[in-house]
Formats: C-alpha cells, sequence, structure tokens
C-alpha cells in the first residue's frame, strides 16, 4: 500500500491536535498493578479521523454489533478502496513503561492474491501502524493481516530518499482464518522498535488501515480493542510457520 500521505497526514494532524482530545488512561500507577491506555470501540472515539489515501476511494469504518464478540466492534470495508483511521496524540503512552501492544482483530474479507512482497498486490484487510518522528523523518512499525504472504514475513519499504522508513510484519494470512473469528495478539514495541531502528521513540502515535485499490477487490475486518500496557499477558501469540527473509522496497 503507497502510504506516504497517509505517514505524513497522521503526523502532521496528530502534532497540530487539541489536547482535549486525549483518550482515557485505565489502570493508573499503582505498585504491582500495571499500567494500561485501552480503546474499545462501544462509539467511535472522539478525535479519531478517517483519512483516505490520495487519489483512491477512501474505505468505511463504522462501529458495529457482532455475535462473535461481547463488545461493539470497529469495522472497517474496502471496495478497490483504501483509509487510515487515525488516532489523536497519545500522551499517556510512554513505551519505556508501556511498551506492550495488544490487540484483538479478525478479518471478514481477504483481498484477493494480496500480498505484501509486491508493490502492486500490496493490500491488506487490516494493518496497524505505529509511527514516531516528525512530519519528514519518520519511522513506523506495521502489524498486517496478509492474504498470500507468508506469516512471519517482514519488509521494509522506504519513502522520499528515505526520509519515512516503514518496516511491516505480517503476523497472520488467509491460513489463520477460522469459524471461531477474532485473535489475539501482542509484541513488545519497545523491543521491536530498538531491534528495527535502534532507538525506542518518546513519542507514538496510532493508525488502522485497510485497503483494497491494488487488486481491485474487497476488503475487510474487526478490531474489538486495542490497548498499550505495562506488563505481557504472559501468553504472545506463536507462530507455527519459519519466519521468512525480509522483503525490501523502495517507493
Amino acid at each position: 500500500m503507497s502510504r506516504w500521505v497517509f505517514l505524513l497526514l497522521m503526523l502532521g494532524s496528530c502534532c497540530l491536535a487539541e489536547e482535549g482530545a486525549k483518550q482515557p488512561l485505565l489502570g493508573p500507577a499503582v505498585s504491582g498493578v500495571p499500567q494500561i491506555w485501552r480503546q474499545d470501540f462501544d462509539v467511535l472515539p472522539p478525535g479519531w479521523v478517517v483519512r483516505p489515501t490520495f487519489r483512491t476511494k477512501p474505505a468505511i469504518f463504522a462501529i458495529v454489533t457482532n455475535a462473535s464478540s461481547v463488545n461493539r466492534v470497529l469495522s472497517m470495508t474496502a471496495d478497490s478502496a483504501s483509509a487510515t483511521l487515525t488516532a489523536p496524540p497519545l500522551p499517556e503512552v510512554d513505551l519505556k513503561r508501556m511498551p506492550w501492544l495488544r490487540w484483538n482483530w479478525r478479518v471478514t474479507v481477504l483481498p484477493d492474491a494480496g500480498d505484501g512482497r509486491e508493490s502492486t498486490r500490496d493490500d491488506q484487510a487490516i494493518g496497524i501502524y505505529i509511527t514516531s518522528g516528525t512530519r519528514f523523518s519518520q519511522r513506523a512499525l506495521a502489524y498486517r493481516w496478509e492474504t498470500e504472504t507468508p506469516v512471519g514475513t517482514e519488509g521494509k519499504v522506504t519513502y522520499f530518499f528515505g526520509a519515512i522508513k516503514v518496516v511491516w510484519f505480517a503476523l497472520r494470512n488467509k491460513t489463520n482464518v477460522t469459524a471461531d473469528g477474532f485473535i489475539l495478539e501482542e509484541r513488545n514495541l519497545r523491543d521491536d522498535f530498538q531491534k528495527v531502528f535502534g532507538f525506542v521513540p518518546d513519542k507514538v502515535y496510532l493508525g488502522i488501515c485497510c485497503n483494497s485499490q491494488y487488486s481491485g477487490t474487497r476488503a475487510g475486518a474487526e478490531l474489538d480493542w486495542i490497548e498499550f500496557s505495562s506488563g505481557a499477558t504472559g501468553s504472545p501469540p506463536i507462530s507455527t510457520e519459519a519466519p521468512q527473509r525480509p522483503v525490501s522496497q523502495s517507493k
């Protein structure tokens, strides 16, 4: 997915957003009690904005009731379309204290033949983007549910001669779509940023993508909730597939 416009818009808007759009921090700093910033989707959160991809029909984000979840969920659909739902600034989130990112997701429609390894097929039903930096110097991690891309594949995309760098991880693909639906994910963002970019950012921004413009087909997914936490669950998802060789792209 050509995301440089999204990344510029996300960081630019976050830098200009009002502090009044802060999201709640649950779990105060108490000895032995994890700190948690959590977003449920009973309603579309205030301050969250849908940002279409340049010259592309926008994907649709909505709050729906789903029988597979006890909560209302964030639904996203793309019909030859693409967009990102961006959160307002997250001043409460400090990766040095709250390094764990967790979320509960599922896909409803996978874009036909989508494959992050090829720029002409780089469609995903859902991707979670964690971005740091300034408008013209950005580093981002992307956790994606792919179609054909093997689970465990990692890739790198650069824009503007290296000013913007995105490293993505294929956490799930078509083999992980089951009748049970939602899957819990967990990543240590502090470790991922340190390993990939050599630093841990002071501030991060959150974006949720859905796109199918390259395949010209439909894509859909649902996000039950997402959170940053100071503590791990102790049972992160385990891939049964071998890690794949990293893929690099320049755009």
